[in-house]
């Protein structure tokens, strides 16, 4: 299931094309702007896995890119200029995020990651979000992004320690374009905006974006009641490791609008936290998130209830990275209600019965998604597979009665 084809990486080092050599002006500030050259298209679809594993979808690759400030970088003053800047371009990219190695800003400083489109803007200070210096930043649906450091002047000679770029992800698939690899529909597609059932609660429900072997993957991930605060569940396929989980992108309130309409709502974006367990056979993670995003959107409460065969239930999911949709109807007439099929089963590489198949459509990066009870809001499973078994149009979930009692006190499940 993690099987991914090996490619060669461009490279954006110092021999790498250059726009603009740096140079002083405008007071001081240090301006730069260089090009990086992505050379081959990415590779998405080719993942060898299992005929019944429904893959976590690569949507970028890690390019070489080495730069830094200076060792004293600039001193502005109290309207906090900008005394450094660089414009990153990956020409073609659909997204960039890039990977910095160094970073040490005094109080008062910060450093500002944005698209030349002006979509997303963000933010960082001290030593960035996890405090250790070293860290991905969120990502700029853009081929370029200007990376600013404005100082406010306060810090003595000797506290000015600035910044060290040494990769950037090259996007190569838009978000918001639904992709066509490991889609298990079977006969029409079923699935509906999410704000099209806006009676069910799927705030707690996050598109993620996360760096994995030198590549970009998107999956689904939920916000869960357990011991910690701002715990996220998700797939162990997705996310194993500690370092995948540092580098996640949980993005909130990523859907439309409207039912039928085409305008994305504001989101909210939340970087990756501790990793507390994960199962391979059972196929689950349990992290958490940084800030407190359960303050906003809420969180599921998961059950170790026994599912039973006929249970109706509901399918949020970010399919594919794109907008949350959710699998509500087994069919485009709205005829079908989604349902579970069978319990209790075994597939290839889980542990023994610990498996329920439904029929609700999915695709690739629909993995992690949680699969309610639709008569109770609680979480029954947790998908992961598609095109189980000997019927192709079925899906499958982790039963959560079985991750309950792996995880114990890391999460808070119900009894109903």
């Amino acid at each position: 299931m993690r099987a991914i084809p090996s490619r060669a990486k461009p490279s954006c080092s110092p021999g790498s094309v250059v726009l603009a050599k740096p140079s002083w002006s405008n007071g001081g500030s240090m301006m730069k702007a260089r090009i990086c050259l992505a050379s081959m298209a990415l590779l998405m679809a080719a993942v060898a896995v299992p005929s019944d594993a429904q893959t976590r979808i690569r949507v970028g690759d890690e390019i070489s890119y080495e730069s830094a400030t200076p060792a004293e970088y600039p001193r502005g003053d109290a309207n906090r200029p900008v005394t450094w800047s660089e414009t990153v371009v990956s020409p073609g990219a659909k997204f960039l995020r890039i990977h910095f190695s160094k970073f040490h800003l005094p109080d008062g400083d910060f450093l500002t990651v944005t698209g030349l489109n002006g979509k997303e803007s963000w933010v960082y200070t001290g030593k960035g979000p996890d405090g250790t210096g070293s860290f991905w930043s969120f990502a700029v649906e853009d081929e370029a992004a200007v990376v600013e450091l404005r100082s406010s002047g306060v810090a003595r000679r000797g506290t000015r320690w600035g910044v060290a770029m040494d990769r950037i992800v090259h996007g190569e698939v838009p978000f918001a374009v639904e992709p066509t690899p490991t889609k298990v529909i079977c006969g029409t597609d079923g699935r509906q905006n999410a704000v099209c059932q806006a009676g069910i609660n799927m705030n707690p429900v996050a598109r993620m974006l996360y760096q994995s072997g030198g590549s970009s993957f998107v999956c689904t991930g939920w916000l869960a009641a357990g011991s910690n605060a701002n715990t996220f569940v998700t797939n162990n396929h997705c996310i194993s490791t500690q370092t995948e989980a540092s580098s996640l992108q949980a993005k909130f309130n990523y859907q439309t609008t409207t039912c039928g309409g085409g305008t994305t709502a504001t989101t909210t974006d939340y970087a990756g936290g501790t990793l507390l367990k994960t199962n391979n056979k059972l196929d689950y993670t349990v992290m958490t998130l940084q800030g407190n995003p359960e303050a906003t959107w809420g969180e599921y409460t998961a059950t170790s209830k026994q599912p039973t065969a006929g249970l109706v239930i509901n399918f949020p999911q970010h399919p594919g990275g794109g907008l949350k949709r959710i699998g509500y109807w087994e069919d485009a007439a709205q005829t079908v209600r989604c349902a579970v099929n069978s319990v209790n089963q075994t597939y290839s590489g889980t542990t023994r019965r610990s498996q329920m198949s439904y029929g609700c459509d999915s695709e690739g990066g629909s993995s992690g998604s949680p699969i309610m009870d639709a008569g109770t809001g609680r979480i029954i499973g947790l998908h992961h597979y598609g095109g189980v078994g000997s019927n192709p149009c079925l899906n499958a979930a982790t039963q959560m009665i079985q991750v309950c009692a792996d995880a114990g006190a890391l999460l808070s499940c119900a009894s109903n």
